[in-house]
């Protein structure tokens, strides 16, 4: 019987499945859940622990109070839109080692209702090697081609 309560939770919060998004970019995350859950507070976090089922180290990287009042923790906020029963969370200044599995959910006595969404980074245009580097071979930005450029115009 407590299965089939558990397993009734599952699909009261519904997020994305995947979002994307480049290193240095944002990305945000709407995660839908079930009438009757408004006041609740909804948040965010990374996977962790027993199966995919807690939140590392049991801990929130972002929350609301309940309102619809924007919470912002470091690069991430997350705000809660009653009539609409969406929550929207924003990560912003994307690193690749934000990739990852995370959770958004509501927060309630017992188990916590969520739903799982997986972040994918990208390396983002500031990861490309610099156009000019001085000295290596083949790259022919080294002192030879800057000077025969420059002699060819005098």
């Amino acid at each position: 019987a407590s299965l089939s309560l558990f397993l009734a939770g599952c699909w009261a919060v519904t997020g994305p499945g995947a979002v994307h998004g480049p290193a240095g970019g944002s990305v945000a995350v709407r995660c839908r859940y079930w009438a009757g859950y408004e006041d609740y507070p909804k948040f965010w976090c990374r996977e962790g622990g027993l199966i995919g089922l807690f939140c590392s180290g049991g801990l929130h990287i972002v929350e609301t109070d309940g309102s619809e009042v924007e919470v912002t923790r470091g690069r991430v906020s997350v705000r809660d839109e009653r009539t609409q029963r969406t929550f929207t969370v924003t990560v912003e200044n994307l690193t690749l080692a934000d990739a990852g599995t995370y959770h958004c959910g509501v927060e309630r006595t017992g188990p916590d209702l969520r739903d799982t969404v997986e972040l994918t980074v990208s390396p983002g245009k500031s990861q490309r090697c610099p156009l000019a580097v001085s000295g290596l071979p083949g790259s022919g930005q080294g002192r030879g081609a800057l000077g025969r450029e420059r002699g060819a115009g005098v």
